[in-house]
């Protein structure tokens, strides 16, 4: 017989117990699976949990009957959480793990092996045998079996390392390469057999040098590979061991509620975790509760105020207060960890990368086939030594290898970007900020600080300026709008003692203003120019006004009553100081900037005037921002977009690349680029190194192919050349890739 579940108090609030076979967070209200049990009901977050939770029967009783029902629906939902209150057992509510010793991760941590640096042994025999032979094959007056002896022992050592580093692990990426160069050294060495005299020295010799091209180049491509990783583990190992996680079933807002210390790693997203003064944030999140002074991003030194609603990185650390943070990301899936791993899996990187890595894969087939022909041209038509031909070319196999070297550029860009709380979504974001042309700036709260204020009333009609703003204030008050400039004229109305009146009807035209009826039954608009014409009232009153108050810099926002314009409100939102500094680093990297705005085309042009930006859009709602975006974005050759997500959403979205201020962390800041600080500086500084660190990857890019494919041209054409073109194609590529990439991020 079904049980009959226990009367449950009525709530709509959601909550989100364990799931009774993994221990997942199940929110109640949407389990995909809830069964009765022995009385009790239990939730599952998926089938094959619902599968694995199902009990089996005892024969005593085996006609116990197990009722298996569907996703609740909303009309059970108000009952849904009074009745998993009622019907979990206390230890449900308990973390699926016991508390770890908070030592333990710690010491995992520490005693845990960092992976070795290339060993320099194989590349430094390879080079020192070549050395060695070259040498020795140069000496006159010697006899030539002697001679031959001598030069034979390097050359037998410089094949042995080569072989060995051909075979060490197709990991690598380039295993085909280091096989083909290999087989050209021994054809080079197979010459000897034919030769007579110094020939045959000549040959070995030749092996010898040829030799050492496999294992320097891919010593040096690990080298590359190494620091770059090195320098994202340094962002890992700035997360905490442990944290303090709040156990489950005292959910709110209270400050200091009870924890479990619990490990880092096992965090999920949706705990909530307490911070406090001195820790550091383990989680990716959004803050609940508390106040505290935050260092932003791991090696800042400025701290600033978080409150609730901000957003916050995991590696950040609190200086001063607490903090209740609920995590959006956690464990590996933090900002820093994700871009840490982004190496691991090429198919995810930039269009560069992975073009860089299907040469390498490809190139070596290029390089046998041409020494092949090479062979063929020497058998049938020149008549030279077809091995010594095509061993030079295939040697230069292993040279393309080097474009390996592609992902440093971006893995320097997302490290120094990092450290000024600049947080790409991956590494592919990098190379789509570096092919925008047009950035665009949002205006209020990005150009601007954000805080607008009331600076001035003007009153055009029989009602005083205190009638005025109050009756404005009403308005904007009944409206419940959100807008800062709301804001700014109720914060007016309250610091000049004003007591607002009943308004009826209220209602907000985003970006635009508010409508009303007052007490009186007299129409009250509140709003930009285009509303008060929309609502057929005449703007001409107040032209002068306008002109003067948005001529300054600032907005001015009309007040009509009963079809007339009645006043005008100036309302200042001071440019930020850092703006002309941020829009001249962008013009200087050669973006186009633009600038969106909602407010008056005379106060855009002030503003823009100030800034040196010409490209202006004045008074863009906001759900016409989207296609203003997609037109800048046909235009310019992409477009990204700075804003913040509360007021800029549309525009963000729209957006090639979207750049968010303040949003590093929080659950809207998956788009391109995210910031922890408000700091138009950064915005700028991560688009401007996005595109050095392109064009420094499609440098170091052209460096590989080109040396490889000069080297083999002349090797080719110029057979007598050939193992001096290889050297002088190795030692061009390695060296050109090196001084490129010395030009780190913020240097040149």
């Amino acid at each position: 017989m079904e049980p009959s579940p226990p009367a449950a108090p009525a709530s709509t609030a959601s909550e989100r117990v364990p799931c009774a076979s993994c221990g997942a967070p199940v929110d109640v209200l949407r389990a995909p699976f809830v069964a009765v049990i022995n009385e009790r009901y239990r939730f599952y977050c998926s089938r094959p949990c619902r599968e694995r939770g199902r009990p089996t029967p005892s024969p005593a009783a085996r006609e116990e009957r197990l009722t298996l029902t569907a996703r609740p629906s909303l009309l059970d939902a108000t009952d849904m959480l009074g009745l998993a209150r009622a019907s979990l057992p206390p230890a449900a509510l308990a973390p699926p793990a016991p508390p770890v010793d908070p030592r333990a991760a710690e010491l995992a941590r520490a005693t845990a092996p960092s992976p070795p640096p290339p060993d320099p042994t194989t590349p430094a025999l390879a080079v020192g045998a070549a050395c060695m032979g070259a040498l020795l094959g140069s000496l006159e007056g010697l006899p030539h079996l002697a001679q031959l002896a001598l030069v034979a022992v390097p050359a037998v050592v410089g094949l042995t390392v080569a072989g060995r580093e051909a075979f060490r692990s197709p990991k690598d990426g380039d295993l085909l390469g280091g096989i083909v160069g290999w087989a050209g050294a021994l054809l080079a060495l197979s010459g000897a057999l034919r030769a007579t005299g110094g020939g045959s020295v000549a040959a070995v010799r030749d092996a010898a040098v040829l030799a050492a091209i496999g294992p320097l180049t891919a010593w040096a491509a690990r080298m590359r590979r190494a620091a770059g990783q090195a320098r994202m583990e340094v962002f890992r190992d700035a997360l905490p061991a442990e944290a303090r996680a709040v156990r489950r079933g005292h959910e709110g807002f209270a400050i200091d509620p009870p924890t479990d210390t619990a490990d880092t790693a096992s965090l999920r997203a949706g705990v909530e975790v307490i911070v406090g003064a001195g820790e550091v944030i383990p989680v990716d999140g959004v803050t609940r509760a508390g106040e505290a002074e935050v260092r932003l991003w791991p090696g800042a030194r400025e701290s600033r105020q978080r409150v609730p609603g901000d957003a916050v990185l995991a590696g950040a650390r609190v200086v001063k207060g607490t903090l209740r943070v609920l995590a959006t990301r956690a464990g590996d899936a933090v900002a820093w960890a994700r871009l840490a791993r982004w190496m691991t899996a090429p198919r995810e990187g930039p269009h560069t990368v992975r073009l860089a890595r299907r040469l390498v894969l490809l190139a070596p087939a290029g390089v046998a086939a041409t020494a092949l022909a090479m062979a063929l041209l020497h058998v049938f038509v020149l008549g030279g030594d077809p091995a010594r031909a095509a061993g030079c070319v295939l040697a230069l196999a292993p040279l393309v290898r080097m474009v390996t070297a592609v992902p440093a550029p971006f893995v320097e860009a997302l490290v120094e970007a990092a450290r000024r709380g600049i947080v790409f979504r991956d590494a592919a974001s990098v190379e789509e900020a570096a092919r925008v042309g047009t950035v665009a700036l949002c205006f209020r709260g990005t150009v601007t600080v954000g805080r607008p204020e009331l600076t001035e009333v003007v009153s055009l009609g029989s009602r005083s300026e205190r009638e005025v703003l109050a009756l404005a204030a009403a308005a904007e008050e009944a409206a419940a709008s959100e807008d800062p400039l709301a804001s700014a004229i109720l914060r007016g109305a309250m610091s000049r003692g004003l007591r607002l009146e009943g308004v009826r009807r209220p209602v907000v035209l985003p970006g635009q203003g508010v409508t009303a009826v007052s007490a009186s039954g007299d129409a009250v608009v509140v709003g930009q120019r285009r509303l008060l014409l929309a609502e057929g009232v005449s703007v001409a009153p107040a032209e002068d006004v306008l002109l003067g108050i948005e001529a300054a810099g600032r907005t001015a926002v009309l007040v009509a009553i009963d079809g007339r314009v009645e006043g005008v409100l100036g309302i200042d939102d001071p440019v930020r100081d850092e703006a002309r500094s941020a829009v001249q680093a962008l013009i200087d990297a050669g973006f186009e900037v633009a600038l969106i705005a909602g407010t008056g085309r005379a106060t855009v042009e002030a503003i823009g005037a100030m800034l040196d930006v010409s490209n202006l859009r004045p008074e863009v709602s906001p759900e016409e921002r989207a296609g203003v975006v997609r037109a800048l974005s046909e235009v310019g050759g992409g477009a990204a977009v700075v804003g913040r997500p509360r007021w800029d959403g549309a525009a963000l979205a729209a957006a090639d690349v979207g750049i968010q201020l303040e949003a590093a962390g929080g659950v809207g800041g998956e788009t391109a680029i995210a910031l922890a600080s408000d700091d138009l500086r950064d915005a700028a500084a991560a688009l401007t190194e996005a595109r050095r660190a392109k064009e420094r990857a499609t440098a170091v890019l052209a460096m590989g192919v080109a040396g490889t494919v000069a080297g083999v041209f002349v090797a080719a054409a110029l057979p007598s050349w050939g193992v001096l073109a290889v050297v002088a194609a190795t030692v061009a590529t390695l060296g050109g890739e090196a001084l490129v990439l010395r030009a780190r991020m913020g240097g040149a």
